[in-house]
């Protein structure tokens, strides 16, 4: 599982670096009650030092990164003005799960949570798209001392979701009559620039090739989407494939979400409202403009 988690945050700071966010988040909940106690302090520093999700970050990058948060923060008016920023700037659900956690485990390391720590946690949760259960487990795993379990565990969860995935995007390409060799190619680069899938090239690439000879033999695509949806029954987890399909379009078609013919079809076989719709549009436009994108 070590490995994985490096393969997700590996290499040198970069601009955007989601390291940064998730240093913020944890920041963030050090400043929340206007103290900044040593106790949270040194767990930020211990994550920073220790965890392999840091792996590759320079001592110095690191102290820069806490600094440039705190500044961030101060200039914002507070830990809460900064928590939609965060959100903004961690696309990948691995990233999101990962800072909300973090940032519990700072506000508890002195003890006790005040109601600032609280509101802090709860903004933060909603600007990263935390299911209320999903959040539940994190306090749980922070109680019984199991926190890096809970966040091992939540990374295979996601990458687990990769065959689903590939049979989204399989049958996307079915309904565009692209359900080619260069467009499956395309969709690999896509879902290899994102870490919430299977870090393992190889292992992407046979289940989109296995996915897309099964798209081939689909013929009723609203049917095989609607099956798709009972096979994910965790409501989040649908609205993550949402995001997903939304953010393999191009930039500028993804707020004309609804004149996109297979958007209409994913929203009616998943029951998505428009206003987690038009959530979900703002998680997909968050991810970076260099992601390849197979159209």
């Amino acid at each position: 599982m070590e490995r994985v988690v490096k393969e997700i945050f590996r290499g040198s700071l970069r601009a955007n670096d989601p390291r940064r966010f998730v240093i913020e988040a944890m920041v963030g909940a050090m400043l929340a009650d206007g103290v900044s106690d040593q106790r949270e302090l040194e767990i930020i520093t211990t994550r920073i030092s220790r965890h392999p999700l840091f792996e590759g970050l320079s001592a110095e990058a690191a102290k820069t990164l806490v600094e440039l948060s705190a500044d961030s923060i101060r200039f914002a008016g507070g830990s809460m003005a900064r928590a939609s920023t965060v959100g903004k700037s961690l696309p990948a659900r691995v990233h999101r799960i990962s800072a909300f956690a973090m940032a519990a485990e700072v506000c508890a390391s002195d003890t006790q949570f005040v109601d600032s720590e609280r509101q802090y946690l709860e903004t933060l949760r909603l600007a990263l798209r935390i299911g209320p259960l999903e959040a539940e487990y994190a306090y749980s795993a922070l109680a019984t001392g199991e926190l890096n379990r809970f966040l091992e565990d939540r990374v295979l969860r996601i990458h687990s979701l990769t065959p689903l995935v590939c049979d989204l995007f399989a049958l996307r390409a079915a309904a565009k009559a692209m359900a080619n060799d260069d467009q499956r190619f395309a969709v690999s680069d896509f879902c290899a620039a994102i870490p919430d899938f299977l870090p393992q090239r190889e292992q992407l690439d046979s289940e989109l090739y296995a996915a897309f000879k099964r798209a081939a033999l689909v013929d009723d695509i609203p049917r095989a989407l609607r099956a798709l949806a009972e096979a994910l029954p965790d409501p989040i987890d649908r609205y993550w494939l949402v995001v997903y399909a939304l953010a393999a379009e191009p930039p500028a078609a993804i707020t004309s979400w609804r004149i996109i013919p297979f958007i209409g079809l994913l929203q009616s076989a998943f029951q998505i409202v428009d206003a987690d719709l038009e959530l979900a549009v703002s998680d997909a436009l968050s991810f970076p403009a260099s992601t390849p994108r197979p159209g």
